[in-house]
């Protein structure tokens, strides 16, 4: 931003030397057409130089708008005993452990994964009981969803470990689509866009505001969502789902 500034406090001081020149041909020059010239392009720098800050200060404003913003964070979190017609259950991992530091932060993002484990029964439930009992690392999400329920792990407006990103972690809400062998997918997916809309509609997002874990880090996941092709599916489910709801 600063680098930005800086040029464009120099083009504006060049604009001024050569304001001064002119000045001075002006004053030497009796030659009544070439001072109307002179005059005119002074008129034109300096009307230059006034719009050229006024798009400076213009700029500051909003990024310090932008900035403050950012720096807001959610007080508060939901927590949902259902969404459109999904139970949803609170196992929450213990606060202060490296899993759940328990820092607040400001939710720009819902991050989509996927579990990666395919054995039979890892479902949503058993994936809450291996985040309780394995937190003594950096690894963790807020949200895992099966064919049948959701679980809910850690607080929506706290960090968690998931995006492998910096920024993804800060500010996104992992949720974590269940892919074990004797599931069904499908219905997964459809649970976990009615989760994701219900977040959407919480917290004031967009559409936009739907990443993958691609996204952030550049890992393979969700990935048979992403094999498949299915994000744009899966967005377009979320729309629906909330334009019946209005």
């Amino acid at each position: 931003m600063y680098k930005n500034n800086n040029m464009y406090s120099i083009n504006n001081k060049e604009k001024i030397c050569v304001g001064i020149k002119i000045m001075k041909l002006i004053i030497k020059d009796k030659n009544k057409l070439i001072k109307g010239i002179l005059i005119s392009v002074l008129v034109i720098i300096l009307i230059a130089t006034i719009i050229t800050s006024a798009i400076i200060g213009i700029r500051l404003i909003l990024e310090y708008i932008k900035e403050k913003d950012d720096r807001k964070i959610n007080e508060t979190s939901s927590f949902p005993t259902e969404v459109y017609g999904i139970p949803v259950h609170t196992q929450l991992i213990e606060e202060g452990t490296i899993a759940r530091p328990g820092t607040k932060r400001k939710i720009k993002y819902i991050v989509i994964h996927e579990t990666d484990n395919f054995a039979n029964g890892a479902a949503a439930k058993n994936h809450a009981e291996y985040l309780s009992n394995n937190n003594t690392e950096t690894k963790s999400w807020h949200y895992t969803v099966d064919d049948k329920e959701i679980y809910h792990h850690i607080p929506d407006n706290e960090i968690a470990y998931h995006a492998g990103d910096r920024i993804g972690n800060n500010n996104g809400v992992g949720v974590e689509l269940c892919v074990n062998e004797d599931g069904d997918f499908d219905k997964t997916f459809d649970n976990a866009t009615k989760l994701v809309a219900y977040l959407l509609k919480e917290y004031d997002l967009k559409l936009k505001d739907i990443k993958t874990h691609n996204n952030f880090s550049g890992k393979d996941c969700p990935h048979s969502i992403l094999k498949d092709n299915r994000m744009e599916e899966f967005v377009e489910k979320v729309e629906v789902i909330l334009k019946e709801d209005k």
